[in-house]
């Protein structure tokens, strides 16, 4: 991204008028936000399915409005009375309606949020200042994707514009496509919960960033004020989203650049202006977020990771390591989809082996495999070497490179794995699609003198040799391939989404056939969800006192997913109720071991226990439930009931 003097080209054609060059990219650009908007209409119930009011990051807000840095809610008397509040087994029950604790941070006493800051600050709360009501995250997230899709579109375009000017509005058109396609926007807005917020805002400030800084390379005049947006933008960015903090070691390549070509002219060079630009304004948000942090925690480094309350228990477990580098890696860009004869045909790949370690693994896919078009970005050295203004394009092509790399790297040490990280960093990769695409346009002005008598450039060899053609054709079939895998997974998640809801729906008001039905067609989809769903049959079942037919679903569902606690927990009560004692038994100590923090299971199996003649283990189990849960009413009850028995037969 540095300043290089554009050379002009006589052509033969008319150039078109910028309204019909600007027509095919503004018709795709306004297609494919119509059809992020649609997906966000589609999304998942649970995002809507509470007040926006209720929502964490306007909890955020109306903290701040209270004057004080925790949340707007109060947490539950007898998680602030616990002896160890972090103890999985303690808080579990509040992750829940109504308290609805997960993905909260607990700290003395107050809730905290640990994701980004910045959206609160920058969208939510002037948006309750100026409306007086509070703002929908899923809204928040189809505003901050929308803003950054335009900006990458608009980075790609004047890219466009000045290294490659023989590429035509269709040429930008298709970059526009593969920017709102491959990026995996789609999949991203069918389920725009909470940690959206912060990564779709990260990935609009650090497209503005992006823009802030190739006005900062190819402005001169205004260079340290270019720059000293970008910086603003990007320290915002990391507020957002602190893992792609990395990602601000771009800031100092105009101040590189500067100091180098200083060194070559002879005057002195203002990089150390361009030094004060590039890094006071991102230290004087990192001052701001520290100072957050203390107050919250008092820690300016602690953002709330280490209090966490989440679905999983995460006790003792390290979140980040070099162990999960290479499973990551494969499962990020490599891991082939599952495509099948039924619409939408396509779905996540085969869940791999992983190190152990390693935490939740939500929707993924290997990028490279879904969208092949992403490995346009290697074209880029080959097919613009010789070209005008080499030099600063190749500066481009690093600095997306490198800032790839960057926001990659975190994500692929985290022991989480979801489709929803990959908007931290394939933006970067994308834009460097985007310029081999543009790369291997021919235009007739390549083989023209230059006007004013200078010599042409050189030919590019990709563009000169007779495979180019069928290059072209590759890339061109490669985007076509990739667009439609990205809408198509998005309308297979959505469809899973909502026809999983349909028989959860039908299942609760007893229409069982209806929900059978329902999850048929949703296993279509998703096979692996046929063990789930034959367990919610079952359970359903069991609900209507059919627990013959109950048993059968739920276990088929223990064969089919052995490793699903609900299910064998359920199952033992359909054998509890048959009176088939010793299989009950076996069937609620395999959902204890698979999942040990489940008093339930061991409430049950106390039960089981004692009828199979067994009170004294059945007083053990009874006792560990309350260890577990000592809000467990059942467990109480029931041993009071066993120790009463126990003494009318003569036993202490």
């Amino acid at each position: 991204m540095v300043s290089d003097s554009v050379q002009s080209f006589e052509v033969s054609a008319p150039e078109p008028s910028r309204s019909q060059a600007l027509f095919p990219v503004v018709a795709v650009a306004i297609l494919v936000i119509a059809g992020l908007a649609a997906l966000l209409g589609s999304s998942r119930s649970y995002v809507w399915s509470r007040p926006a009011s209720e929502e964490p990051y306007n909890l955020v807000v109306e903290g701040f409005r209270a004057g004080h840095v925790w949340l707007a809610k109060e947490a539950p008397a007898p998680l602030v009375h616990a002896a160890n509040p972090y103890d999985f087994a303690t808080y579990r029950r509040y992750l829940g309606a109504p308290w609805n604790l997960v993905d909260l941070s607990y700290y003395r006493g107050h809730l905290y949020a640990y994701f980004g800051v910045t959206p609160a600050v920058i969208l939510f709360w002037p948006y309750r200042a100026v409306t007086g009501v509070s703002l929908h995250q899923a809204y928040a997230v189809l505003v901050f994707c929308v803003l950054g899709y335009a900006i990458s579109v608009g980075l790609a375009a004047a890219a466009g514009r000045r290294y490659f000017p023989w590429a035509g509005p269709r040429a930008v058109a298709a970059v526009a496509l593969l920017l709102g396609s491959a990026t995996t926007l789609p999949v991203f807005l069918v389920r725009p919960g909470l940690f959206e917020v912060s990564i779709s805002c990260a990935y609009f400030l650090t497209m503005l960033s992006l823009a802030a800084l190739w006005n900062a390379c190819h402005r001169p005049a205004a260079r340290a004020a270019w720059l000293a947006a970008a910086s603003l933008a990007y320290g915002l960015a990391v507020g957002a989203r602190p893992t792609i903090l990395f990602g601000a070691s771009l800031l100092l390549l105009p101040v590189a650049v500067a100091f180098v070509e200083g060194r070559r002219s002879g005057p002195p060079a203002p990089w150390s202006k361009l030094l004060g630009a590039a890094f006071l304004p991102i230290s004087a948000v990192g001052a701001c977020l520290a100072a957050y942090n203390f107050a919250r925690f008092g820690n300016p480094f602690q953002l709330g990771h280490d209090y966490q309350l989440t679905g999983v228990n995460i006790s003792g477990l390290r979140s980040f390591g070099l162990r999960f580098l290479w499973d990551n890696i494969r499962v990020y860009f490599v891991e082939p989809l599952r495509w099948h004869a039924a619409f939408p045909f396509v779905w996540e790949p085969a869940r791999p082996p992983l190190v152990a370690g390693h935490l939740t693994v939500e929707f993924f896919f290997g990028v490279l495999a879904a969208f092949p078009v992403l490995l346009a970005f290697a074209l880029g050295p080959f097919a613009w070497r010789g070209a005008h203004q080499t030099r600063a394009l190749s500066c481009v092509w690093s600095a997306l490179a490198l800032l790839c790399l960057l926001e990659a790297l975190p994500i692929c040490v985290y022991a989480c794995v979801s489709s929803r990280y990959l908007l931290d960093f394939v933006p970067a990769l994308a834009l460097l699609a985007a310029l081999g695409l543009l790369a291997l346009e021919n235009g007739p002005g390549m083989d023209r003198a230059a006007s004013g008598g200078g010599q042409a450039p050189e030919r590019s060899p990709v563009r000169g040799a007779a495979f180019a053609p069928l290059l072209r054709l590759a890339v061109y079939g490669a985007l076509a391939y990739s667009v439609a895998t990205g809408w198509l997974l998005a309308v297979a998640l959505s469809s899973f989404y909502r026809g999983a809801e349909q028989g959860m729906a039908a299942l609760n008001s007893g229409r069982i056939g209806d929900g059978v039905a329902a999850y048929e067609r949703v296993c279509r989809i998703n096979p692996d969800f046929r063990g789930k769903s034959e367990m919610l049959i079952g359970t359903a079942l069991l609900g209507q006192g059919r627990s013959a037919e109950g048993a059968a679903y739920l276990g088929a569902a223990t064969r089919d997913q052995p490793e699903l606690a609900a299910a064998h927990l359920n199952l033992g009560r359909a054998y509890l109720e048959q009176g088939r004692l010793g299989e009950a038994t076996d069937s609620f100590q395999r959902a204890a071991s698979l999942d040990p923090l489940d008093g339930e299971a061991e409430t049950d199996l106390g039960v089981a226990l004692f009828r199979s003649g067994r009170p004294a283990e059945a007083i053990e189990c009874e006792k560990a439930a309350l260890r577990i849960n000592p809000d467990l009413e059942d467990a109480r009850s029931n041993l009071k009931a066993f120790l009463s028995f126990e003494r009318s037969r003569g036993r202490p």
